[in-house]
């Protein structure tokens, strides 16, 4: 194989490893904080595409590596060819504040998908973020998460609005499913500025409650919440590099993984709740409660801090000499997941953060 330079190729590797965790941090923890009750073993579910793997590749359970577009190739260059890769975290704590709600992580996220290094002859980043076979819902699993305000509190109740009311005395009589409020995090457009430690990426919540109706949300795909978290490594955390068990068989093919990882930002704006209440847009006063009681739309004040320990699945055999050019690097990947039978587990190998550092400082 080609020797790696200080600047690029498995160096980069582990900088596109520590943004793959960030935004699986985002993505995942934000969803666990909003409460996603999805399911993926439904039968209606579009699959992997391929047998649940083992051994060191057993988290990657569902890896968009059928997807056609994961197999373009990309020839060996000065500037360290291509590769195919596949994402699992799980996200189990930290916190996210919108207007002046704090909703603490309580749930664990799992997250699964997969990013390439396309044809292409100059830079690494920003790379091209695919969900599973099954579409971008695919990508969260996790559930409900309450946020800690009951809907009375929410509202303000009693109101001198009678939509307002009503829906408070309702509330307060039916208890229980009716009194709480959980949030649903759902994508509001796709992951961009995909580079090195930090990413882009607009959300929208869904408050869940039997009397708010169907369609309540705080933002949406047209004024969506942008987060542009940036990511660093918490106390005890760090990087690990662990090769296929059978290295001649599956050259070039490695899992990376991230442990203490910590994503923050502090910079987003949240707009204002609509189309909450039995009457959706029609009942403003509902929305205008809830904009008052939690502090929205927020210019500032809003932050998230997160934290989760991920893995990514990687092949690089399109940039290794002593291999027959072009290769295709989800191939090779996925052949070493259904290879992995046997359950067996290579040698881990620890990367210090200094030195990880020193090799993207310029000049490294």
């Amino acid at each position: 194989m080609k020797p790696f330079s200080p600047r690029f190729r498995r160096v980069s590797w582990l900088g596109g490893a520590a943004t793959a965790a960030a935004a699986l941090i985002v993505a995942g923890v934000t969803s666990s904080v909003a409460a996603q009750p999805t399911s993926l073993a439904g039968t209606s579910v579009r699959g992997p595409g391929y047998p649940p793997p083992k051994g060191i590749y057993q988290p990657f359970t569902n890896c968009p590596l059928n997807n056609p577009v994961m197999h373009e190739v990309m020839p060996i260059t000065d500037n360290g060819g291509g590769f195919a890769a596949c994402i699992a975290g799980n996200a189990t704590t930290g916190s996210i504040t919108i207007g002046n709600i704090t909703t603490p992580v309580v749930q664990p996220v799992n997250v699964q998908f997969g990013f390439f290094i396309p044809p292409r002859d100059a830079n690494f980043y920003p790379a091209p973020a695919m969900p599973p076979l099954a579409g971008p819902s695919a990508i969260l699993a996790t559930k409900p998460d309450p946020i800690p305000e009951t809907l009375t509190q929410a509202l303000g109740c009693p109101s001198s609005d009678a939509t307002v009311e009503k829906i408070c005395q309702q509330a307060q009589t039916l208890g229980g499913n009716y009194n709480t409020v959980s949030a649903l995090a759902q994508e509001a457009g796709p992951i961009t500025n995909f580079s090195l430690f930090s990413w882009t990426q607009p959300l929208k919540f869904k408050l869940i409650n039997p009397l708010l109706g169907g369609n309540c949300y705080i933002g949406s795909d047209e004024t969506p919440i942008v987060v542009n978290p940036s990511l660093s490594v918490g106390s005890g955390g760090g990087l690990f590099e662990e090769n296929d068990p059978a290295p001649t068989v599956h050259p070039d093919t490695f899992v990376l993984g991230i442990t203490g990882a910590v994503a923050s930002d502090s910079t987003f704006s949240a707009p204002g709740v609509t189309g909450c209440g039995p009457g959706g847009v029609a009942n403003v006063a509902v929305d205008e409660a809830l904009d008052t009681s939690s502090g929205l739309p927020a210019a500032s004040g809003n932050s998230l801090t997160l934290n989760g320990s991920f893995l990514v699945g990687a092949n690089g055999a399109s940039e290794d000499s002593s291999l027959t050019q072009p290769q295709d690097d989800a191939g090779d990947l996925l052949a070493a997941f259904k290879a992995s039978t046997n359950g067996e587990h290579s040698v881990k190998h620890l990367i210090t953060m200094s030195k990880l550092k020193s090799l993207l400082s310029p000049g490294g």
